[in-house]
C-alpha cells in the first residue's frame, strides 16, 4: 500500500483523509439543518453538542489534509485537462479548504458569543474564550448558515466535475481518488 501520492495517483493517506472527511461533511450539513428545527429540549442540546464535536473533528481532519497536501503534493492533472478547468479545480478545492476551516471556527466563536459551552463528545468542556455578545452571535449565526450553503454548493460543483471527468472525458481524475481505484493502463 502506497501511503504518499505519486505522479499518477493518490496515496492511502490522502484517500483516507478525503473520503472520511467527505462522509462526515456530507452527513453533517443536513444534520445541522435538521437539528435547527428541533424544539428546545435536552435532546436538542445533545444534538448541538454532537454537531459541535463533529465540527471540531472535521476541522482537525481538514487541517491534517492541508498539511498532508504540502508533505505529499497531489498528482498533476492529465495533459488533456484544459487550463480553465485547472483554474476552476484549484478555485473550488481551495474554496472548500477555506470554507471547511472557517465554518467550524465560526461555529465555535458563535457558540461562545451565544454563551453556550462546547462539550466535546460530552466529556470535555472547551473553555469559552470570549464573553457573550448577542450582536456578534447573530452575525456569526448568519455567517455559519451561509457558509453551510456555500460548502454544499462547492461540494456539488466538486462532485459534478469529478463525474464529468469520469463519464464524459473518460480520464483518470476520479479513478485515482477512489478508495480502491486503480490506474488504468
Amino acid at each position: 500500500m502506497q501511503l504518499k501520492n505519486s505522479p499518477d495517483k493518490y496515496g492511502a493517506v490522502t484517500k483516507f483523509l478525503h473520503w472520511f472527511t467527505a462522509i462526515l461533511i456530507i452527513g453533517h450539513i443536513p444534520f445541522g439543518w435538521w437539528m435547527g428545527t428541533l424544539p428546545v429540549s435536552l435532546e436538542k442540546v445533545w444534538h448541538y453538542n454532537l454537531h459541535k464535536s463533529l465540527g471540531i473533528v472535521i476541522l482537525v481532519l481538514v487541517l491534517l489534509r492541508i498539511l498532508w497536501r504540502y508533505i505529499s503534493p497531489p498528482p498533476p492533472p492529465p495533459n488533456t485537462v484544459k487550463n480553465i478547468e485547472k483554474i476552476a479545480a484549484h478555485t473550488v478545492q481551495y474554496g472548500l479548504y477555506a470554507a471547511l476551516v472557517a465554518q467550524p471556527v465560526v461555529g465555535i466563536i458563535h457558540s461562545w458569543a451565544s454563551g453556550y459551552p462546547i462539550v466535546f463528545f460530552n466529556s470535555y468542556t472547551i473553555p469559552n474564550l470570549i464573553s457573550s455578545n448577542k450582536t456578534i452571535a447573530d452575525w456569526l449565526s448568519t455567517t455559519h448558515f451561509l457558509l453551510g450553503w456555500g460548502i454544499a454548493a462547492l461540494i456539488v460543483v466538486h462532485i459534478s466535475a469529478a463525474l464529468k471527468h469520469h463519464y464524459l472525458d473518460k480520464d483518470l481524475i476520479l479513478v485515482r481518488m477512489l478508495p480502491f481505484g486503480r490506474v488504468r493502463n
